[in-house]
């Protein structure tokens, strides 16, 4: 668990007086894990959310609200010496803008009138959009297409021209999954249907970015526990694990889950890709590597990684 590696949460000196936190977006994968571990931890923590208060602890403040609620956000930021904002509006398009773009816009002008020395923005592997290059890195020039990928990249920009004298994290995960929301990539072997074998053979060689909703949580406390001054983005990828293809996920899951039905022949990587161009004219791609490179020189250490997630999920499962 992640506050045990870093039990000297209390001794760090830039957070020796630190012991309230604001979170919005509580309910979601990574949102949920940051509440439970700062609680744990014995962290006052406040949280925004539209969901009923049974879903959180009695001794967490729940502030019954939308992001874009502007009694809301000051209730929810008021005497807070951190904020993780983790709100996002994922499938919704006619909610996105508001949400991912306007919300921030809010949370961070009231942000700049608080206490709040420490600022954690969730965002997305996906506001880089179509690219050429083969390895993303934090320098490599953002063309988000859809949506969803322009509003948080949008929100991105908000939050990184702010001014706001924080120390500032903005963390780019590429294909969160956790142990009840599985996500495209590990539901293939996880259903194993014909459908999903038939995906594989098609896919197989393909970069699956997945990454677990606890690795993904753990930086974000990580930055909370190690400051980095100004304005920083990183992602959050395992993209360097030989493992994390399609075929790769597939196969050492039933293998750690003692299942036979392993997949050798996978098509050529350039298969998929030239399908994937024709019908919906480029998007990130199997060919695509994410670097998690700077994220590591700051020091930080995956606990899980791709094959400690795996077994978890298989033993969480009862496989």
């Amino acid at each position: 668990m992640f506050f045990l590696q870093y039990s000297e949460i209390k001794m760090k000196k830039n957070v020796l007086n630190m012991r309230s936190v604001a979170v919005t977006g509580a309910r979601g994968l990574i949102g949920e894990l940051i509440v439970k571990n700062l609680f744990d931890a014995g962290w006052k923590v406040k949280v925004l959310t539209r969901s009923d208060r049974k879903h959180f602890s009695p001794k967490i403040t729940v502030i019954q609200a939308d992001i874009n609620n502007d009694e809301g956000l000051k209730r929810l930021l008021d005497g807070v010496d951190a904020i993780f904002h983790c709100a996002a509006e994922l499938s919704d398009t006619e909610k996105m803008y508001s949400t991912n773009v306007e919300g921030t816009r809010k949370l961070i002008n009231l942000a700049a009138n608080t206490k709040a020395s420490f600022f954690c923005h969730l965002s997305s592997a996906g506001v880089i959009g179509a690219t050429s290059a083969s390895y993303v890195t934090e320098d490599t020039t953002c063309n988000p297409k859809n949506l969803y990928e322009k509003t948080k990249f949008e929100s991105e920009l908000l939050v990184a021209n702010a001014n706001l004298d924080m120390s500032i994290c903005i963390l780019r995960p590429t294909n969160v999954f956790s142990s009840t929301k599985f996500g495209s990539i590990l539901s293939l072997p996880i259903n194993n249907s014909w459908k999903d074998i038939i995906k594989v053979h098609l896919k197989g060689k393909e970069n699956a970015h997945i990454v677990y909703a606890k690795d993904v949580a753990n930086v974000a406390l990580f930055f909370l526990v190690n400051n980095v001054p100004d304005v920083n983005i990183y992602f959050v990828s395992y993209d360097d694990d030989v493992n994390n293809t399609v075929a790769g996920i597939y196969n050492l899951y039933q293998s750690l889950c003692h299942k036979k039905d392993l997949i050798k022949f996978t098509l050529p990587n350039y298969i998929p890709y030239l399908l994937r161009k024709t019908f919906r004219r480029g998007s990130l791609h199997g060919r695509v590597k994410f670097s998690s490179d700077k994220l590591k020189k700051e020091g930080f250490v995956f606990e899980y990684g791709v094959r400690s997630s795996l077994e978890e999920i298989c033993r969480i499962r009862g496989k």
